[in-house]
């Protein structure tokens, strides 16, 4: 049989399969088409053989592995564990000390919480769901029209007064509800937050926290110890007006100490490097302890002075915050460069190293007009907060003043307001975690859970229950990514913990404050600043486990030292 013969019978047996290939590439993808002429012959025939030839088998089948997989990689799978136990929660059993209302806002609570540890979605979204089912089902805590303070969810209901008589309780109860679920947008803490952004912009925007970083660094520089406490101080001056650490350590602190860790040639892709970790490590510290000093120097702050006025009714503004965290922070701000080149021995080319300083201070150039008003507005608005006793202007009053002062003078435009989206967002979500501490407060949940936390401790003295809620509070943290998120969730708690055992006030409340931000040091993951620093792989994650806990103890031993004979003379205790 010559070629020709052979290619004239072979060519209706190409044509089927090929016409058979075509069938199943539009119904499938995944599919072989290499059929041989012997199972043509073996397929099955009639109405059945007919309905499943026709069957698009990967649409089918291959459809469900895609809705599987799109569920396993949507931002609402994230969710479900939040949800889940919000709904858990809020359907258990009532305890005693507290009501229906209450279980659904603790519910909803706690799946913030947790939403805040596995979900994918943004804070402030979190927060809006949290408030909008909060409102959807009256779980919150209304006032009537004649000045009642009822459970939103009783509104309109009747009740038998002293007098025998049936009244009705005048309000609305999903009105009445996003009345109060927008309340903390009326609080003067988030308007505090929400200015310092601002004014922490215009210190980003003049170049002014740059120019102050890269002096420090000059005229500290000449020797590792140096450069270590340069990068201290540039934290320190800047802390008190840019309330987010992130911002702060990430977008001013933190590319002055890349540039000079780039000016001595160490490989930011070679590993470990003594010099390397020693700056970050630093840096990240400081980034923490100055956080601890100002109740403007992290967005989280300003929660735990809020908790402490509801809870122990005491005013712990600015100026408390900054005397009573001023000793320790202070002299931990001296002792940990010291003790971290001990552990770490870095090696510097202080050559080099100056060459790159008079670069950068070549780019800056002089100091500008706007540097100028910018740091006589920054000077104000420190005398009129450290003076706010004397001059009796709050310290929200001065924030806000400063920011319309800023924009007159041209330091600030309009714009650069509204596009500063991190201060709307930390504004919507302090402003939201405001609303729920206070109803948290006002339903008893905060006082319920309190009274569960002291039962372990209702043998033991004040002062004794004050430090070891102070140590709970700091190691729990190493559960949290997050120290706002370990604001929310614990300093309410502890507080009223401490209320219940009758702990000191004001000396809870600066363990609390100080340690909020000191207890980010235990993890490479705290917070934002403190992940940027250890994502340049200078030093191990082991050994960053490692050196953050010593330090931990560092700060532990200073706290429960000289800071416990400093608010002993401050009459705290």
């Amino acid at each position: 049989m010559n070629g020709a013969s052979i290619a004239q019978e072979a060519s209706p047996l190409l044509i089927r399969h090929a016409s058979d290939c075509a069938i199943r590439i539009r119904n499938t993808t995944a599919l072989s088409c290499a059929l041989t002429e012997e199972s043509q012959q073996h397929e099955p025939t009639g109405p059945l053989a007919s309905t499943l030839a026709a069957l698009p088998y990967n649409e089918v089948f291959g459809g469900w592995k895609s809705w599987i997989q799109l569920a396993r990689d949507s931002r609402f799978a994230s969710a479900l564990p939040a949800i889940l136990l919000a709904f858990v929660v809020a359907h258990l059993p009532v305890p005693d000390g507290l009501t229906a209302t209450s279980m659904r806002l603790l519910g909803v609570f706690a799946g913030v919480v947790v939403g805040l540890l596995t979900a994918s979605y943004d804070m402030s979204v979190i927060l809006a769901v949290a408030l909008l089912v909060l409102t959807l089902t009256s779980s919150f805590m209304c006032t009537t029209t004649d000045g009642h303070h009822i459970e939103c969810d009783r509104c309109r209901s009747v009740y038998r007064g002293k007098s025998e008589h049936w009244h009705e309780y005048r309000c609305d109860p999903i009105g009445g509800s996003f009345d109060v679920a927008i309340s903390g947008f009326s609080n003067k803490v988030a308007w505090l937050v929400f200015s310092a952004f601002h004014i922490g912009r215009a210190v980003e925007k003049t170049g002014f926290g740059r120019r102050v970083s890269l002096v420090l660094v000059t005229s500290m520089g000449r020797s590792a110890l140096g450069l270590g406490y340069a990068v201290c101080l540039a934290e320190l001056a800047l802390a008190p007006f840019i309330p987010s650490n992130t911002a702060r350590g990430g977008g001013i602190v933190y590319p002055i100490v890349d540039s000079v860790i780039a000016s001595l040639d160490i490989d930011v892709d070679g590993g470990e490097n003594s010099t390397g970790g020693f700056l970050v490590m630093v840096a990240s510290t400081a980034n923490l302890l100055s956080s601890s000093l100002f109740i403007t120097g992290m967005a989280g702050n300003p929660i735990v002075a809020s908790k402490a006025t509801s809870i122990f009714g005491i005013d712990f503004g600015f100026a408390d915050w900054a005397i009573g965290a001023s000793v320790p922070t202070l002299l931990l701000l001296f002792i940990i460069p010291p003790a971290l080149r001990l552990f770490l021995r870095p090696q510097v080319n202080f050559t080099q190293l100056s060459r790159e300083i008079r670069r950068q201070h070549l780019e800056m150039g002089q100091v500008s007009t706007n540097e100028l008003k910018l740091c006589g507005t920054l000077l104000a608005c420190l005398v009129l907060w450290v003076g706010s006793p004397y001059f009796g202007i709050d310290a929200t009053v001065v924030a806000y003043m400063a920011i319309v002062v800023l924009t007159l003078l041209d330091v600030l435009a309009w714009d650069d307001i509204v596009k500063n989206y991190k201060a709307w967002d930390t504004f919507f979500w302090l402003a939201s975690f405001i609303t729920l501490a206070e109803q948290l407060s006002a339903l008893g949940v905060t006082d319920w859970i309190g009274n569960s936390l002291s039962q372990s401790l209702h043998e033991s003295s004040p002062l004794v229950c004050t430090l070891s809620l102070a140590l709970a509070y700091f190691f729990s943290m190493y559960l949290f990514s997050s120290i706002s998120s370990h604001v929310v969730a614990f300093a309410g708690p502890f507080f009223a913990a401490g209320n219940v055992l009758g702990c000191p006030p004001k000396l809870l409340t600066i363990l609390i404050a100080v340690f909020s931000s000191m207890a980010g040091v235990l993890t490479p993951f705290s917070t934002g600043s403190v992940a940027i620093y250890a994502s340049r792989g200078y030093i191990s994650q082991p050994r960053w486990f490692m050196l953050g806990l010593l330090s931990a103890l560092a700060m532990l031993g200073v706290s429960f030292s000289a800071g416990m004979l400093w608010w002993k003379l401050l009459g705290w205790y």
